[in-house]
């Protein structure tokens, strides 16, 4: 049987990774994410991140935290993002099961942002795309628990102020992830995760949500 070809070739790519390296007092982190999917010559989806995290860790209370990230997605006009910074942590509570944590620090950041996000009736007479570079002060807090031998329980939120108008111009964001393990090296995931901007700077929805389901292999 003869099967006609398909009028436009499509091409889905996709794949999320953590990688935690630690010796001694040190310990690096990467971490990235990439969606990109292709229907014949449109760009129907573009996003992704990747994050790198040195930590260096000063006593059993604090450590430092340089970060370089990353990012962009398309559906949001985010072309290009790129920052920098760091952070210094504190660990509240370091119990077998139960991981409380706490950091403050600065970044700089670069972003290139078009108009492919904003709805029609919103949208300028000129689309130029918008490039703008700033400092933001940063603080999080970060809170783990294992749940028996089958959960896994992580919840971060985060709080990015300017400092050139830091009580209207700022970035909160928030995530909440569920492991269901079912060895020690396979689990299902649940992660949900959250974006408020105050003042976006093209004229989007101030809060995005992303939701995802996947596998985790741990190793």
């Amino acid at each position: 049987m003869r099967t006609a070809p398909v009028k436009k070739d499509y091409l889905e790519i996709g794949n999320t990774s953590d990688i935690s390296i630690r010796l001694k007092n040190h310990a690096l982190t990467l971490a990235n994410k990439v969606e990109y999917s292709i229907y014949g010559d449109e760009n129907l989806l573009s996003g992704g991140f990747v994050y790198l995290e040195y930590v260096n860790i000063q006593s059993k209370i604090v450590a430092f935290e340089p970060f370089f990230q990353m990012h962009w997605r398309e559906q949001r006009g985010l072309d290009s993002k790129y920052a920098g910074g760091l952070n210094v942590r504190w660990r509240a509570i370091a119990k077998e099961n139960t991981g409380l944590f706490f950091g403050i620090g600065s970044l700089y950041e670069t972003e290139r942002w078009n108009y492919k996000g904003v709805p029609d009736d919103k949208l300028p007479e000129d689309t130029t795309p918008i490039e703008v570079e700033r400092f933001r002060g940063t603080s999080y807090i970060s809170f783990k628990q294992k749940l028996g031998d089958l959960f896994d329980l992580d919840i971060s939120g985060y709080f990015q102020p300017t400092f050139s108008n830091p009580f209207d111009n700022y970035r909160m964001a928030s995530s909440f992830e569920l492991t269901y393990n079912f060895t020690r090296y396979l689990g299902l995931r649940f992660l949900y995760q959250n974006i408020y901007d105050s003042v976006p700077v093209v004229p989007i929805d101030n809060l995005y949500h992303d939701v995802n389901f996947g596998i985790t292999l741990s190793f």
